[in-house]
């Protein structure tokens, strides 16, 4: 937590986190662990959707929150955020409170198949990568929109396939893989070189390869999906 009389920034706050946690997915991932990095293409599949201070959005898996709080931060809107790594979520609350916008978000330590939230609370929930659908859909308005970056192992799978196997309406898609590829094959060149800088160990570039190279070289692809729940 900030120390009100000396206050730490956000870069000394996430640093901070990232020194206590030595992780692959923290040192060269860093506070943005998707695709991109940033929220540039998250802002593709939020396109034509209305959003302020009256929209209520969930973040699943939030990990420290960026895309909560950039929501926040952007649209003005009201943001919570779920996980089960408390210190991210500590974190997350910290950078709320130096960005100002803390009033605006909320981050609870649960699980992504057991959320803590009434039925049809959300008229947004986002997800990188990790979220169950059937939690997803019930915290889900209807009308509301899942917003979701995604690896798809299954080489069969279609945007409207996914959308009928997870009981939503397609709305829009971008097949993304050559960006995620790309950025994963960045990401591993520069844990090696924290590598041979001594600031990762060896095992940490094993398992950026293992973790998120491998997949897309036995022919996984990256969707980024905008759904809609009915009824």
């Amino acid at each position: 937590m900030p120390d009100s009389q000396n206050p730490l920034n956000k870069t000394q706050r996430l640093q901070q986190w990232f020194e206590a946690h030595p992780r692959w997915d923290h040192a060269s991932y860093g506070e943005f662990m998707h695709v991109g990095a940033n929220q540039t293409i998250f802002r593709i599949a939020l396109q034509e959707l209305e959003i302020g201070q009256d929209t209520v959005v969930l973040d699943t898996a939030c990990a420290v929150g960026g895309n909560a709080r950039w929501m926040a931060s952007l649209y003005g809107c009201r943001v919570y955020g779920n996980d089960i790594d408390a210190d991210a979520l500590a974190v997350a609350r910290d950078l709320a409170e130096i960005e100002g916008i803390s009033g605006q978000a909320t981050f609870v330590e649960a699980p992504v198949d057991d959320l803590p939230f009434d039925d049809g609370m959300f008229d947004i929930v986002i997800s990188t990568d990790v979220f169950d659908i059937a939690e997803v859909k019930r915290v889900l308005k209807p009308g509301g929109r899942f917003v979701v970056s995604t690896l798809i192992e299954d080489q069969d799978a279609t945007f409207k396939s996914l959308a009928e196997e997870w009981g939503l309406e397609f709305e829009s898609g971008q097949d993304v893989t050559s960006l995620a590829f790309a950025f994963h094959r960045a990401k591993e060149a520069e844990a090696q070189l924290l590598l041979q800088a001594g600031m990762i160990p060896t095992r940490s570039l094993v398992e950026i390869i293992n973790e998120n190279i491998s997949p897309y070289t036995r022919g996984g692809r990256h969707f980024l999906m905008r759904l809609q729940k009915t009824g």
